[in-house]
C-alpha cells in the first residue's frame, strides 16, 4: 500500500510537472501582483462600503441601462394598496343582496341602507335619485354575475368608472354598493394579501438610462445593495479588497496553464526550460504593459509588445494562443474595473491577436514588420471604435487619442526589446534569420572567399531544405540559415574537402585514412567554435552539430581496412548527436543527397538518376537509425523526398546543345558579313 503511494507521488513529482508548477506559482503571484497594485493605486480613492454612507459623489463614466429596483419597490407598494379589500360572498344570503339590488331599482331604500346614506340620497333630486338608483341597481347585479365567489373593492370601484356617472354621484354609488355587498359577504385578509401580491407581479420594472456625468449616489448617501452594483459596474471598487477576485483570477490562471501545456505536448512541441523562461518573461512585461496602460487609459493597448514578440518567436498557432489567453488574463489583472472596460479590453486584445496572426508570420524585414504593425494598429482602434458604437457609448475623441498614443507608445516598446529577447534567449525572429543569410555576413563572406566551392554546396543546400521545409509548414527561415552555415567548421582546413580542391588534386591520396577521416570529422567542432567565436545563435549550432549524426566514413574505413591498419570503426564515426528536430534532419538528407548528386554529375557528365539516388540516401539514413530521434513521420519524408526530386531536376536538367559549326566547314549564307 505504501509502496503504490510512492510511485504515484513519484509519477506526479516528475521534473516536467514540477516545472508547470513553478511557472503557474509565477503567472499567479504576477497576476496577483498587478491586480493588487492597481487596486491600491486606483480603488483606494474610489472605493465604498454597502450600508454606510458614501465617501464622495459617484458619478457615471459610461452611460448606461439599468432597473432602479428601490423606485419600484416604491412604485409596488403604492399599486398594491389600490385593492381596498376583497370580499367573500355568503351563500344563504346571496339572494337577498339581489332582491335588495332589485328593490333599489324600483327606487325603494328607506329601509334597506344606513342611514347616512339615505340621507345622501333623500337631498338629492327626485329624478337625478331614481337615475342614480337603477345604475346603482344595474351595476350591482352586473357584478353578481361576473364575480359569483369573491368580490373586491377595486372590482366596485372599476365597475362604476365604466359609468357615466360624475365623480359625485360615483363615489355616492360605491358606498351604496359596498354597504349591500357588506350585508352577504366578509372580509377576507388572506385574500386581499393574495391579490396585493398579485397586482405586485403585475407590475412593470422601472428602467432608466444613466448618461456620462451622472449622479450615481450623492455624498453622504447610503450606499444601497442595488447602487451598489452599478458603483461596480461603472469601474468603482467595494472598500474591502476582493479576495474572491484574486482567487478566481488564480484559479482561471492555472486552468489555462494546464491547457497550454496539453495543447503543446499534443503537438509535439513542448518548450525547453530555457523557452519556457523566455515565454513567461515576456508574458510578464506584457501584463506589467497591460496594467500600465489600462491605468493610463489605453485599455488593453499593452497587449502589443507582447504580440510583436510572440508571433515573430514563435509559430503562428502558439503564439495565437498564448497571446490570447494572456492577454485576456492581463487585462483581468489590470486596472480595468469598469464592465465596459472589461469589454473594450477584451475586444483589443482578440482585435491584436487576430491581426499578429494575419500580419506578422509573413514579416521578412524591418520595414515590413513597421507596415504590420501599422495594420494591426489601424486594426485595433477601429474594432474599439465599433465596439463603444455598438454599446452606445459617448465616443470622446480626447480619449481617443489618448488609446492611439498608447498604440503607438506599445508598438515601439516591443520592437525595441525584440532585440532583448535574440540576445538573452537566443530568440530565432524572420528578423533575425534574414539578417544570417544575408551575403554580408561576416563568416558567409569568408566562404565565399576562403571556401567557395562549400559556400556554392551550403547554397544548394539551403535551396532543396528551405523547399522541403515549406512543403512540410516548417520554419524555412531557420532550415534555410541552418544550411548556410552547417559547414562553416570547413573554414580551418578548406582543401582537405572535395569541392574546394582543384581537378586532379586530392590531399587525402597523401594521408593515412584515419587522419583523413579525423580531419574530415572535426569540421562539426571547428563549427561549433566559430560558432561560438561568431556569436551564431544556438539553434544554428544544432544544424553544425547534428547535420551529420553519427554516421561513419566508410570510404576510409575500408581503406584502411584494404591497408591492414588494425582499426576500429568508431574512429570513422562522427560523434553526433543525431538530429533532434524536424529542421535539422531535413539538413542532414538535403547535404547528403547534393553532394551525391554532384559527386555523380561531376563523375559521369551526364544528368544523374536523380530519383534512385535520393531514395537510395534517405533509406540509407533510415536504416542507420538516423532519424529516429526526430519527430518526422513516414508522410513526412515522403513530402521530403518528392520535394528533394523535384529541386534537384531543375538545377541538373540536361539541354540538347547543337553545335554552331556548318557541315563541311563551309559557312552558311549570311554568316559572312556579306
Amino acid at each position: 500500500m505504501n509502496s503504490g503511494e510512492d510511485d504515484r507521488k513519484s509519477s506526479f513529482l516528475t521534473r516536467s510537472n514540477l516545472k508547470l508548477l513553478a511557472l503557474l506559482a509565477v503567472w499567479v503571484v504576477v497576476l496577483s501582483s498587478i491586480y493588487s497594485c492597481g487596486w491600491w493605486l486606483r480603488g483606494k480613492s474610489n472605493s465604498f462600503a454597502v450600508g454606510e454612507p458614501a465617501p464622495r459623489t459617484f458619478y457615471a463614466r459610461y452611460g448606461m441601462d439599468y432597473k432602479d429596483e428601490d423606485m419600484a419597490l416604491w412604485l409596488k407598494e403604492q399599486w398594491s394598496e389600490r385593492a381596498f379589500g376583497v370580499l367573500l360572498y355568503e351563500p344563504e344570503k346571496a339572494r337577498e343582496v339581489a332582491e335588495k339590488l332589485e328593490y333599489l331599482g324600483n327606487g325603494y331604500y328607506s329601509n334597506m341602507l344606513d342611514s347616512k346614506l339615505v340621507y345622501l340620497l333623500d337631498v338629492l333630486p327626485e329624478e337625478k335619485r331614481n337615475n342614480l338608483l337603477k345604475i346603482i341597481s344595474l351595476t350591482g347585479r352586473r357584478l353578481l354575475k361576473s364575480h359569483p365567489i369573491s368580490i373586491s373593492e377595486e372590482d366596485i370601484w372599476s365597475e362604476l368608472e365604466a359609468s357615466h356617472l360624475d365623480s359625485s354621484e360615483r363615489n355616492v354609488a360605491y358606498q351604496v354598493l359596498l354597504d349591500i355587498f357588506k350585508m352577504a359577504m366578509e372580509l377576507d385578509t388572506r385574500s386581499v394579501k393574495a391579490y396585493r401580491d398579485y397586482l405586485k407581479e403585475q407590475f412593470e420594472p422601472v428602467e432608466k438610462r444613466l448618461k456620462v456625468g451622472d449622479v450615481i449616489v450623492w455624498r453622504g448617501e447610503i450606499v444601497t445593495p442595488e447602487r451598489a452594483e452599478i458603483l461596480v459596474m461603472q469601474g468603482y471598487l467595494p472598500e474591502k479588497f476582493p479576495w474572491k477576485y484574486v482567487v478566481s483570477l488564480a484559479l482561471m490562471t492555472i486552468l489555462w496553464g494546464m491547457w497550454i501545456r496539453w495543447y503543446l505536448r499534443r503537438r509535439g512541441m513542448l518548450f525547453n526550460f530555457k523557452n519556457e523562461v523566455m515565454v513567461t518573461t515576456a508574458m510578464a512585461l506584457g501584463w506589467v504593459l497591460l496594467g500600465v496602460t489600462t491605468y493610463l487609459g489605453g485599455v488593453g493597448v499593452g497587449v502589443l509588445p507582447l504580440v510583436i514578440w510572440l508571433y515573430l518567436i514563435l509559430e503562428p498557432s502558439v503564439a495565437f494562443h498564448l497571446v490570447l489567453g494572456a492577454g485576456i488574463l492581463g487585462v483581468l489583472a489590470s486596472p480595468a474595473y469598469s464592465l465596459m472596460d472589461l469589454i473594450l479590453g477584451f475586444v483589443t486584445v482578440s482585435a491584436s491577436t487576430c491581426g499578429g496572426y494575419l500580419f506578422i508570420p509573413k514579416v521578412r524585414t524591418r520595414d515590413k514588420l513597421f507596415v504590420a504593425i501599422c495594420a494591426i494598429g489601424v486594426l485595433v482602434v477601429l474594432a474599439v471604435l465599433i465596439a463603444m458604437f455598438g454599446f452606445s457609448l459617448q465616443i470622446n475623441w480626447e480619449t481617443v487619442v489618448i488609446f492611439v498614443l498608447w498604440t503607438v507608445l506599445s508598438s515601439v516598446i516591443g520592437v525595441v526589446f525584440l532585440s532583448l529577447w535574440e540576445v538573452l534567449f537566443g530568440a530565432m525572429t524572420p528578423l533575425k534569420l534574414v539578417e544570417l543569410t544575408h551575403p554580408s555576413h561576416v563568416l558567409l563572406k569568408r566562404l565565399q572567399l576562403e571556401a567557395p566551392g562549400t559556400y556554392h554546396h551550403s547554397l544548394m543546400v539551403g535551396t532543396l531544405a528551405e523547399v522541403a521545409a515549406e512543403s512540410l509548414e516548417l520554419n524555412s527561415l531557420l532550415v534555410k540559415a541552418g544550411a548556410y552555415f552547417h559547414d562553416v567548421g570547413k573554414l580551418r582546413r578548406p582543401h582537405f574537402f572535395v569541392e574546394n580542391q582543384r581537378p586532379g588534386e586530392n590531399v587525402h591520396d597523401e594521408l593515412a585514412p584515419s587522419m583523413s577521416a579525423l580531419v574530415i570529422i572535426s569540421h562539426v567542432r571547428d563549427g561549433l567554435e566559430l560558432a561560438r567565436e561568431y556569436k551564431l545563435p544556438l539553434k544554428i549550432r544544432d544544424f553544425i552539430r547534428e547535420h551529420h549524426g553519427t554516421t561513419c566514413l566508410q570510404y576510409f574505413y575500408k581503406k584502411a581496412k584494404m591497408a591492414g591498419d588494425y582499426v576500429s570503426v568508431s574512429q570513422f564515426c562522427y560523434p553526433g548527436p543525431k538530429p533532434k528536430s524536424a529542421e535539422t534532419a531535413i539538413v542532414m538528407l538535403a547535404d547528403s543527397v547534393e553532394a551525391a548528386v554532384r559527386a555523380v554529375w561531376q563523375e559521369a557528365g551526364v544528368a544523374p538518376d536523380i530519383e534512385g539516388i535520393v531514395c537510395d540516401v534517405i533509406e540509407t539514413k533510415i536504416k542507420e537509425s538516423q532519424l529516429d530521434e526526430t519527430p518526422l513521420t513516414l508522410r513526412d519524408i515522403s513530402v521530403i523526398k518528392e520535394s528533394f526530386i523535384k529541386s534537384l531536376r531543375h538545377m541538373y536538367h540536361s539541354r540538347k546543345v547543337t553545335s554552331l559549326e556548318p557541315e563541311d566547314g563551309k559557312l552558311e549564307e549570311g554568316q559572312n558579313g556579306k
